[in-house]
């Protein structure tokens, strides 16, 4: 463990977006909440695996509708608690004190920007996800979830500070070869939209895998968000001195997403926090647990890597990425502020490497990019979105 983890300052607040078989109640106000980052060794025995149950019982994370492939996802199982039990305040004590649902809930990411506690959340099948009282489970539950991470293509082995943004609590837990738990984010207890950092970075080398558990809960009405990121530690950054950046622990429930909009969109201070290096993690960051494949994903997904920005002038952005079959090429911008949409004509062209180039930008613009690519006669798949400001 002291190989992959090295201390820092910084509080880490893990974001988790989304149970995804449930409705999700969120927090009643922007309200303060109080910031931890104790390490805590866990007993594995207090920890309940996520069981596997029948084909019938799976659920498929249906708000994020991303693409996975059967070694990658996060497996969890979902509690909540009934109208007698106390309203706890920390992750932990929903995952061990409250009625556990009978499904295997199946992530393929997470990304829940903020959004409304009262959107719901359903099964494959259009079920919604009830309570003991047929009622949906809407605030009051927990979730449990395990992956293992790792780099996906294209990003560099090195150093990485993780960080989440949660509504409500959150913790992020290595696990080591002898399964005992440290915790790398704590984001825990009632409070709005709140960015945890972790205070230790993590060392990452292709081909490493690092076991780790995700406790989350949602109290209170009346949002939802979790969002897990990482970036990779500046090349100035020595990994043994503190860690942090200007939004650890800043928190509100319309500082990082306008939930007021369906889908929730992101502000310009998450797009800014994207030119500093943050960025959520993908599905392939996320290595399926060893007890099972994910059924839930899609046999020979397109995927899209390696998605970077090559150039950048006053009035154009140049960028490339690569798929994993040949497809078509396209590429998305958006400012920012105004919200003004620029993008390339698809060049139908099947292949595996792109480029592509948006012109007519304004200069000294914040924008956020995005690739999109498809199989011939198939549906288009997007990448995750990059940010850039034009030059003046």
């Amino acid at each position: 463990m002291e190989r992959l983890i090295q201390r820092g300052l910084g509080t880490t607040y893990i974001i988790l977006v989304c149970v995804l078989t449930l409705s999700i109640a969120g927090c009643l106000t922007e309200g303060s909440g109080e910031e931890g980052g104790t390490e805590v060794v866990a007993n594995p025995d207090q920890v309940p695996a996520p069981p596997l149950t029948p084909p019938e019982r799976t659920v498929c994370d249906p708000f994020n509708a991303g693409v996975s492939a059967r070694d990658r996802g996060l497996i969890g199982n979902l509690v909540y608690l009934t109208d007698d039990q106390p309203r706890y305040t920390r992750a932990r004590d929903y995952i061990m004190n409250g009625v556990p649902v009978q499904s295997t809930l199946y992530f393929d990411r997470l990304m829940i920007p903020t959004r409304s506690w009262d959107l719901g959340f359903y099964t494959q099948d259009g079920t919604l996800v009830t309570n003991h009282r047929d009622e949906p489970v809407y605030e009051y539950f927990g979730v449990h979830m395990e992956s293992q991470l790792q780099l996906a293509p294209g990003e560099a082995p090195g150093w990485y500070q993780m960080a989440i943004l949660s509504d409500d609590g959150a913790v992020l837990s290595l696990k080591d070869d002898e399964n005992v738990l440290t915790t790398l984010v704590d984001n825990d207890g009632d409070h709005p939209t709140r960015m945890g950092c972790a205070m230790r970075s993590i060392y990452l080398n292709e081909g490493d895998r690092l076991p780790f558990t995700l406790e989350y809960y949602q109290g209170p009405r009346y949002h939802i968000s979790l969002v897990v990121m990482w970036r990779p530690l500046p090349a100035d950054q020595n990994p043994e001195d503190p860690v942090w950046d200007e939004e650890c622990g800043m928190m509100g429930n319309s500082r990082y997403f306008d939930y007021t909009q369906v889908p929730s969109l992101p502000t310009p201070r998450y797009y800014e926090m994207l030119t500093r290096g943050w960025k959520p993690l993908e599905n392939a960051n996320y290595f399926f647990p060893e007890q099972a494949s994910n059924p839930c994903a899609v046999d020979d997904p397109l995927i899209i890597s390696n998605f970077v920005i090559e150039t950048t002038t006053r009035t154009s952005i140049t960028v490339s990425w690569q798929t994993n079959q040949p497809a078509t090429t396209k590429v998305v911008a958006r400012n920012v502020v105004t919200g003004e949409i620029h993008e390339t004509e698809v060049d139908t062209t099947l292949k595996t490497s792109h480029v592509g180039t948006i012109s007519g930008l304004s200069s000294d613009t914040l924008y956020a990019i995005r690739a999109v690519s498809a199989v011939e006669g198939g549906d288009p798949v997007f990448s995750n979105e990059l940010a850039i400001r034009t030059p003046r």
